[in-house]
């Protein structure tokens, strides 16, 4: 019985694993590693000011921002409310598997001894269906679009975008283009929470338990 409880323990481990995740730089090196074709949205075919909050901008893929209004704007989507308290951000929704996303981030200026731009990192942070994280820091730059894409092994549940904080205060203005998403996973290879394996382990060892108390009498 101990052998069989061993077993059911190691088997249930397995099932919580974490995501493995590849992160690139380029759209080259991602659309290279991905399956099958990607779907983008460049907010091109948006107007100006239209609010994008919670609109499926692209299949199962919804914005939002602690700032207001997901708005479009110079075929970007981005959020206009108050940066002064320095916790700015934004939140992609994936309501569909997909194992590969990608995005821009835009406006993002990281200039030495400007204190209007970044001094610090932004925090890119991934959350899986497998109910585990992952966050990747993003510098600046000149405020061209900086490129990140990713590749997981469980099914991509949401990102959020953390901006970076200005030398003056606040956070450093950004904003979000060319979301991309790709290799929906099939059902069968959607992972459990992590925190059922645990639940499912528990069950199958009550369940056992009446059948060691009668093999004991």
């Amino acid at each position: 019985m101990r052998r069989t409880l061993a077993v059911l323990a190691l088997s249930a481990a397995g099932l919580a694993q974490a995501a493995t995740v590849s992160v690139y730089s380029s759209l080259a090196t991602w659309q290279a590693a991905i399956s099958g074709s990607a779907q983008a949205q460049d907010f091109t075919g948006y107007a100006p000011g239209t609010d994008l909050t919670g609109v499926a901008v692209l299949p199962g893929v919804t914005l939002t921002s602690n700032l207001g209004p997901v708005q479009a704007f110079a075929q970007t989507a981005m959020a206009f409310g108050p940066r002064a308290n320095g916790n700015a951000f934004y939140e992609a929704n994936y309501a569909l598997p997909f194992l590969a996303v990608a995005l821009d981030i835009t406006g993002f200026e990281a200039i030495p001894g400007v204190p209007s731009t970044a001094i610090d990192p932004g925090l890119l942070s991934l959350l899986f269906a497998d109910g585990t994280t992952q966050n990747i820091a993003i510098s600046g730059g000149s405020g061209a679009p900086i490129f990140v894409g990713i590749i997981s092994s469980s099914a991509i549940a949401s990102f959020r975008w953390t901006e970076a904080h200005e030398g003056n205060g606040g956070n450093e203005e950004s904003g979000l283009d060319n979301l991309r998403v790709a290799m929906r996973a099939p059902a069968n290879r959607l992972p459990l929470p992590g925190s059922l394996p645990l639940a499912l382990l528990a069950l199958m060892a009550s369940g056992l338990m009446p059948l060691l108390r009668s093999r004991r009498h």
